[in-house]
């Protein structure tokens, strides 16, 4: 147990300080070749002409959904309401941490940035020993490099949600692993604050369903035999959906509807609820419109299937409960994609799907395990590091990525 805590501090470590150290030397060198334009972030950011200087460097990742949750942080959700579509859990930590740091915007994104590679750090530590006892050393380390290089690993380093949201999902399934009376209820507890930082929280609760089935039997579960452990199990999923709603439960006091987060979702970004097929099957039909978003929807495609694509190859080659949540959390992002009118298709149907992919963390098991074949090994790795590295000059130099 010591050693497999100390591996898994130290590979975290190495894996960590080396992405970190890339990340910003990719981002120190973009924001002096490609200045910055800050329109997109006033009133917030102050500097008039963003140039060559460090001010425009440590300002690089305040973009997107990052502004928002400043936003949220700094100035609460009446600010803008369409924010309540971004979850409470990550923007209150920022406002916690931002206020012990002077109480400013810059503050509260300065603690984004910090709890977000503090999460993050923990992930890797988490899916190192999850691993390390499901698997083996050598796919431990390699799954944490894949992630932690993964074409949107930005993402795993500026003020955004994911860090947080995925470390929450690998806790829970860390003590959902030992099944001791006290861990289903840790386990309940980290889905309930997953479910309090994005609504797909709430897909842990097959997880809980699947170990409940395999560790008492599906035929003796309705029995009498150890009934108080059968009891303990099913009602530790309980904190799980309270999550949401204890989100939902602020909005309906503040804003008089339990639902507005969805329904902003639908006024201020046409997202609508959907079968899951629906964005792809719009995304592959723009494929065949020549406009400047083509790029765009060709990368979101290839990005959205390629996850689904591995966990189906990959799907006997996992524990069961990691599959099936896996497949679940994509479906549930598929079903949330960005629908309009516009016949050009100027617009990009699967956007940010890719981004939210990155919690299907058995993905990068799979990738781990095909990496025992050294020629499979070194093309996974050059597309990893190169995609890795075109994304964070796009985002930093203020292109969309997801």
């Amino acid at each position: 147990m010591i050693l497999k805590q100390k591996s898994a501090w130290k590979e975290a470590s190495r894996v960590f300080g080396l992405s970190r150290l890339i990340i910003l030397l990719i981002s120190y060198r973009s924001v002096l070749l490609f200045p910055i334009n800050n329109s997109y972030l006033r009133p917030y950011i102050v500097i008039e002409n963003c140039s060559k200087d460090i001010q425009c460097f440590l300002q690089s990742w305040w973009r997107w959904d990052a502004v928002h949750y400043v936003e949220i942080a700094y100035n609460g959700y009446h600010y803008d309401k369409s924010n309540t579509a971004f979850f409470p859990l990550f923007p209150l930590l920022m406002h916690g941490l931002g206020t012990l740091l002077g109480g400013s915007v810059a503050a509260d994104y300065t603690a984004g940035l910090i709890l977000a590679n503090i999460c993050f750090y923990g992930v890797l530590v988490l899916f190192y020993q999850l691993l390390y006892e499901d698997f083996d050393h050598h796919i431990a380390r390699n799954a944490l490099f894949y992630l932690a290089f993964a074409p949107y690993g930005i993402f795993f380093f500026t003020a955004y949600a994911e860090p947080l949201f995925l470390l929450l999902i690998l806790a829970a399934f860390f003590f959902l692993r030992s099944g001791k009376p006290l861990d289903w209820w840790l386990a309940g507890l980290f889905g309930c604050l997953a479910a309090l930082t994005r609504p797909t929280g709430i897909a842990l609760a097959v997880p809980f369903l699947v170990l409940i089935l395999q560790r008492f039997g599906i035929r003796t579960l309705l029995t009498s035999e150890n009934w108080r452990q059968k009891l303990n199990a099913i009602l530790s999923m309980a904190p799980i959906p309270t999550g949401l709603l204890i989100y939902m439960l602020y909005l309906w006091r503040s804003f008089g509807n339990p639902w507005i987060f969805s329904t902003e979702q639908t006024l201020a970004w046409n997202r609508y609820t959907t079968f899951p097929w629906i964005g792809t099957f719009y995304a592959i039909k723009a494929l065949f419109v020549s406009n400047f978003l083509l790029q765009w929807n060709l990368t979101d495609l290839f990005f959205t299937l390629m996850p689904l694509v591995v966990l189906i190859i990959g799907w006997k080659r996992l524990p069961l409960h990691y599959s099936l949540f896996s497949l679940l959390m994509m479906l549930s992002v598929l079903c949330y994609p960005v629908l309009n009118q516009n016949p050009d298709y100027t617009y990009t149907p699967l956007m940010a799907t890719p981004r939210y992919m990155l919690v299907a963390f058995p993905v990068f098991i799979v990738f781990a395990l095909w990496s025992k074949r050294p020629g499979l090994a070194q093309i996974l790795t050059i597309t990893s590091l190169i995609g890795f590295a075109v994304n964070i000059i796009l985002f930093v130099t203020q292109n969309w990525v997801a």
